[in-house]
Formats: structure tokens, C-alpha cells, sequence
């Protein structure tokens, strides 16, 4: 664990580069409860406070905690993509010790209070003297032990307690640990209300990687004296490790409250707040870090990411160019800049710095982030080279399969991209992207009750996903279910307003039950979205195109509508769609728009080639 921060050296967060599940998929815990009395507990008295310099930094892959003073850090920062499959630290489990005299039943950490000696140990209580028949706990030798005399009339509980926690700070310092922790465990014995014991025990809890444990001594630490502020900041680490980061966020909040200027604290709040996807308050966190420590590279990769992710690319590849300007090479701020530069189109400037990250510490949140580059790019045999490695690293990657299933559902072959969606949602089942596109590639099978089975399964889990419910409008539409298609497209347009294809499909909908005033409302509202370019292009498909062409020539325009829906006609040949291939050129033919010029330029698009 690292040491306190101190305003004569440098800030803690300069060595704690924790750059793991930034955006993880997982939801956080909501915010517990605080438990009113670990707070309102009265401060005991205390001897003065120690932290060990030998606790390592929980996020490093070094081993102790070195804290430099000028030059820029070497670190070797986990990932900030890396969130998929993050393992839940495991309790540390204590070697089977030999029996010993004194038995006792307590853990260190734990809330459980021992058995304690006849020697009263409530500081409250009158102080009575140690009749030299006192037994003492012998979970050590006897030699150690008889260095404490307990034969001394003015010895009190408290005192044998502050001993053993001296000796076990000495024990600690020669990484001494099962010394050390049974030094602790007799000085609660001793004295459950004295919280550097408890302190001193999470610290032996933290090394030995029994994060419960440090937990647990923590609370009690807390408990026991309320004003030490660096406890809460400790816990909050602690919490950190198990990704409770709303746990982090009150610790810190607590802390900040009373101390607004512990930079380190406000660090590891900054960090929560990115955790949990709350960028926009981060960035004020950040804003301050930045102006305070200019030299720290961490500082603007995660403000980078910041406004990586709400969408203000410009200002986030500044903090990220400045980044790799103070500290060169570092993997997780090429990724980030890579993520970047794929959303402003810079695909080559991506796909350079997602080389560098890999030829550095190859990951598979890499290898899927460079696949989508090389699918943007229209290079799908790369793109999947890409994801069968980000696999093969990580065989419960669910991105990497959602992703894989994109690139064969662009390449036509919709069994493959069945089975891939299948497994992401297999992996979670409630990611709404896969169930999405799971439901587009059963529509494209003309497996309509499966698609619809997916679009409901999506709107139990988000009733806001407009996909959802243009599908199931679409299905019913074809159906012959006109109410259901319309009720579901109106809510699909109340989700997205300037999706047109919804529109074009309500009106359609509406123009075969005779509305006609309610179809042209729908076909004009379309085009004016249209014609002020509020208009997704990026979104068409097949149905889309479909809609259109068949609004238009409701509209009296013949011309564009057979262009339309010879754009359909390819699209739905491009998704290996052919029911719909075949309906867009019946009703090419029925609306007579097939002879002359137009079965020319029918034959040419060769609409029926590929399913002949």
C-alpha cells in the first residue's frame, strides 16, 4: 500500500497508474449505506501514527513502491481497455500454522473479539494492577515473550498493546509477516480499541493479499478513531482493487470534505469518477491534477479519455499527444490515441499507435480495437486475423466476438455471425448490441419469430433502444400486422426523431389501410429531415431503402424511387438477405418500373445473380 502524501514530496498518484476497466461493461454496486457508527464512534486516544514505505503499489507490476522525484515514471500501467474478465482478488488463504498455548479464535481484521485475558482492557474502566500470576498469550516463544514484563504493577492493557504493536512494526519492517501479524493479533487481544492495531493489521492484510481482511481492519480502524483521515483514504484503495468504486467515491468524498487539498486523495476520486463513466464531473478533478502536476503524463491520458468519450476528439488528442510528448512508448497512451484517431477517420495514425501498443504488451482489447480499423478500412481478412487473436488471449472477450460477428455479417455469411453473437450474449445476457444484430441476422434468415423473440428480450432490458422497435415494426409491417407495426415504428420515432425509415415505413403502413393524409404527413416530415441533412446515411439497410423507394413513388416520383430501391436491392444482396432481395424486385416489377431502361439497369446491378 503507499504512503501518505506529503507537500515536501512527490504526490502519491505519480506512481499509482491504475489504467484497468476505464470503461468496463460491468455496472457498479449502487453507493452503500454509511454505517452511522463507525462514524460517530469517539476518537480514542493513540500513539502517533506510522505507515510501512513497504507496501507495494497495487497497480504496478513492480514490487515495492518507489516514488521518483524528477525524472518521468517508468511504469508498466495495466490497460484502460482491458475490463472484460478482470479477476476478483482472492482471499488470501494462511498457511496451517503449529498449535500453540494460547488459543485464539480471531482472525486479524475480523469483527469477532477474542477471548481475553483477566487483565481488564477497556481503557474506560479503572486501571488495576497485573498480579504476577497473569497469564500471558504465547503465540510466540517464550524467550520473546518474556521480553514484556507484565509483572509490573503500572502495566496496563493499552501499554502491552503499544508494545506488541512496536514490535510488530519491526517484524513488519523486516518483512517479517507472520511476526508481524501475530504481533497485531495479540495487541487487539490486548487492547480491541487501540486502531493503529487495526491499522497495522490491514497494512499485513494488504501484503499478504487478503484484501477482505484489509477491508474488515480498515472498518475497524475507522470505527475506533474516526479523525484519521488516511484511513479512509486507505480503504478506498482497498475498495479500488475489488472495483467498488462507488465505496471509493464516498471515502474520498469524506476525506475532500474535510482536507480539500490532499491531491492524492483527489487523484483517486478523479479516477472513480472515470470508472463509472462520469466524465463530465471528472473532468473539473482532472482540470485541477493538470494545473497542479503539468509533468504527469496520467493526468492528460485520462482527461484524454475524458474527452475521448464525450465525443470532443480535437481536445482529446491534444491530452493525449501531450501525454506521449512527456513519456514516450507508454502502451496505454498509444491505445487511447489510437481509440481516437479511429473516431476522427485517421485510421493509418490509428493503426500505427495500435502497433506500437502491441509490439509493446500485446492485448486483446488491442487486437479488437485494431480489427475495427482494418473493418473500417474494408480489410475484413485482417480485421478477423485481429479478433481470432484477441480470442485467442482472451477466450471470454465478449467484444471480440460481437465485433467478429460484424465482420461476417459484412462479408455475407450470416451462419458464422450467428454463432458469434450467440456467444457474446452466451458470455452476457443482456448485451443489447448482440441481441440487436442476433435479431437482424435471424430477420435476414427470414426467422421472424426469433427476431422478434431478440427485439422484445432487448426492450425488457432497455425500453429506450429504438432498434428494438423498429424491427419488430418492420416484421409486423410484412406480416400484415398494421397496428402493431405502426404503434411499434411511432415509438421508434419517438426515440429517434430523424431516423427517416421509420417514418417512410409508418406512412407506407398507413397508405395500405387508406390513410392517405396520415402517409403523406409521414412521407413529408421524412423528407424534410432529409433535406436539412439530419439524416444518418451511415444507418440505411435494406428495409430502409425499401420504405423509401416506396414512399417515393407514392409521391409521384418514379424516377428516384426505382434508383432507391435498386440501392435496396444491392443491400439487401450485400447482408445476404434474398427474401428481401426478391420482394424489393417484385415490387420493382409490380409498380411497372422494370421494363425498358429500368431492366437494363436491373440486369447490370445483376439483383438476381446470386440467388439464381
Amino acid at each position: 500500500m503507499s504512503k501518505p502524501s506529503s507537500s515536501s514530496t512527490t504526490p502519491e498518484f505519480a506512481t499509482q497508474n491504475d489504467y484497468s476497466d476505464i470503461l468496463g461493461t460491468a455496472m457498479p454496486s449502487p453507493p452503500a449505506a454509511v454505517d452511522s457508527a463507525k462514524l460517530s464512534a469517539p476518537a480514542q486516544p493513540q500513539a502517533a501514527k506510522t505507515r510501512s514505505p513497504l507496501f507495494r503499489d497495487p497497480w504496478s507490476d513492480s514490487g515495492e513502491l518507489e516514488v521518483p522525484q524528477a525524472q518521468p515514471l517508468q511504469i508498466e500501467a495495466e490497460d484502460p481497455w482491458a475490463s472484460d474478465t478482470s479477476p476478483t482478488p482472492q482471499r488470501f488463504q494462511a498457511p496451517a500454522r503449529q498449535p500453540v498455548a494460547a488459543k485464539v479464535n480471531s482472525s486479524v481484521g475480523a469483527t469477532q473479539q477474542p477471548k481475553q485475558p483477566t487483565q481488564p482492557t477497556q481503557p474506560t474502566q479503572p486501571k488495576q494492577p497485573i498480579q504476577s500470576k497473569q497469564p500471558t498469550p504465547t503465540l510466540e516463544t517464550p524467550a520473546k515473550a518474556a521480553q514484556i514484563d507484565t509483572s509490573a504493577p503500572s502495566v496496563t492493557g493499552k501499554d502491552l498493546a503499544l508494545k506488541y504493536c512496536d514490535r510488530a512494526k519491526k517484524a513488519l519492517a523486516a518483512k517479517d509477516y507472520a511476526q508481524a501479524r501475530s504481533a497485531y493479533k495479540i495487541a487487539i487481544e490486548w487492547d480491541p480499541t487501540l486502531a493503529i492495531a487495526h491499522s497495522g493489521a490491514a497494512e499485513i492484510c494488504y501484503e499478504i493479499q487478503d484484501y477482505e481482511g484489509a477491508l474488515s481492519a480498515w472498518d475497524l480502524a475507522i470505527k475506533c478513531d474516526p479523525t484519521q483521515l488516511d484511513f479512509y483514504y486507505q480503504r478506498a484503495l482497498v475498495h479500488k482493487i475489488f472495483k467498488n468504486y462507488y465505496q471509493v467515491l464516498a471515502d474520498c468524498r469524506y476525506v475532500l470534505e474535510r482536507d480539500p487539498e490532499r491531491s492524492s486523495v483527489r487523484w483517486l476520486n478523479a479516477v472513480a469518477l472515470v470508472k463509472i463513466e462520469n466524465y463530465q464531473v471528472a473532468l473539473a478533478s482532472l482540470d485541477r491534477h493538470v494545473k497542479d502536476f503539468p509533468r504527469d503524463p496520467n493526468g492528460y491520458c485520462y482527461r484524454g479519455i475524458c474527452y475521448e468519450r464525450l465525443d470532443l476528439l480535437p481536445q482529446a488528442l491534444v491530452d493525449l499527444d501531450k501525454a506521449i510528448a512527456i513519456q514516450s512508448g507508454q502502451p496505454v497512451f498509444h491505445h487511447a490515441r489510437g481509440r481516437t484517431r479511429q473516431k476522427l477517420g485517421d485510421f493509418a495514425g490509428a493503426l500505427a499507435d495500435f502497433d506500437i501498443t502491441i509490439d509493446r504488451k500485446p492485448q486483446a482489447t488491442v487486437y479488437d480495437d485494431r480489427a475495427e480499423t482494418h473493418r473500417c478500412l474494408g480489410n475484413c481478412t485482417a480485421a478477423l486475423a485481429d479478433d481470432d487473436r484477441a480470442i485467442e488471449l482472451n477466450p471470454k472477450f465478449i467484444n471480440a466476438y460481437f465485433r467478429r460477428g460484424l465482420i461476417y455479417t459484412e462479408l455475407g455469411n450470416l451462419d458464422d455471425a450467428l454463432t458469434n453473437y450467440s456467444m457474446a450474449i452466451d458470455l452476457d445476457s443482456e448485451h443489447t448490441n448482440a441481441l440487436i444484430q442476433r435479431s437482424w441476422t435471424y430477420f435476414r434468415k427470414h426467422e421472424y419469430q426469433r427476431t422478434k423473440r431478440d427485439c422484445q428480450s432487448v426492450k425488457a432490458i432497455d425500453k429506450f433502444c429504438f432498434w428494438a422497435n423498429y424491427l419488430i415494426g418492420v416484421v409486423d409491417s410484412l406480416s400484415g400486422l398494421h397496428h402493431s407495426a405502426i404503434k411499434n415504428f411511432s415509438r421508434a420515432i419517438e426515440l429517434s426523431p430523424n431516423y427517416v425509415s421509420a417514418r417512410y415505413h409508418r406512412g407506407i403502413v398507413y397508405h395500405e389501410l387508406g390513410e392517405r393524409a396520415k402517409a403523406m404527413a409521414d412521407f413529408e416530415h421524412a423528407r424534410s429531415i432529409q433535406d436539412r441533412g439530419l439524416e444518418r446515411l451511415v444507418d440505411r439497410d435494406e428495409t430502409g431503402f425499401y420504405a423509401e423507394g416506396l414512399a417515393l413513388y407514392q409521391m409521384g416520383q418514379s424516377e428516384a424511387a426505382r434508383t432507391v430501391l435498386i440501392l435496396g436491392a444491392l443491400s439487401a444482396k450485400r447482408f445476404n438477405n434474398p427474401r428481401f432481395h426478391q420482394l424489393l424486385q417484385s415490387k420493382i416489377e409490380e409498380l411497372g418500373m422494370a421494363s425498358g431502361e429500368m431492366m437494363s439497369e436491373s440486369n447490370s446491378c445483376d439483383l438476381s445473380g446470386q440467388y439464381s
